[in-house]
């Protein structure tokens, strides 16, 4: 029987220097021209932008706040907001572009470093 803990790596020791989150399928889109709040979920992302599927009726050039939720493996849960702009918008989905995206010196990345740190893990 291993009596290593499920937080040590292969050699016995612990590697991790901050928690590990999960990034989760469910955003908030909050419409910036009101107190608005819809639910969706996430079906890709990228450094520059999101695609959701969401039922609501959001219009093209909408100005919009995604909120993101990453999970530790205690069940903690940390937000991260980044503006957007809805692209495109079809029947159940819709296509969000980042204001800023999320690349070395953005405001953007300073705003969602969780975000980013999923994208570079996903390498």
């Amino acid at each position: 029987m291993s009596t290593a803990s499920k937080d040590t790596g292969p050699l016995g020791t612990e590697r991790r220097v901050l928690p590990r989150y999960h990034l989760m399928k469910q955003v908030d889109i909050v419409v910036a021209d009101g107190d608005v709040t819809y639910w969706g979920s996430m079906k890709n992302l990228s450094r520059t932008g999101v695609a959701v599927a969401i039922r609501q009726d959001l219009k093209r050039s909408q100005k919009v706040t995604v909120r993101f939720r990453m999970e530790s493996d205690d069940g903690r849960v940390v937000l991260e907001d980044l503006t957007a702009t809805v692209i495109w918008k079809d029947t159940d989905h819709a296509g969000l572009e980042f204001t800023k995206p999320l690349l070395a010196g953005s405001s953007a990345l300073k705003k969602a470093p969780y975000l980013a740190a999923h994208l570079d893990k996903r390498r």
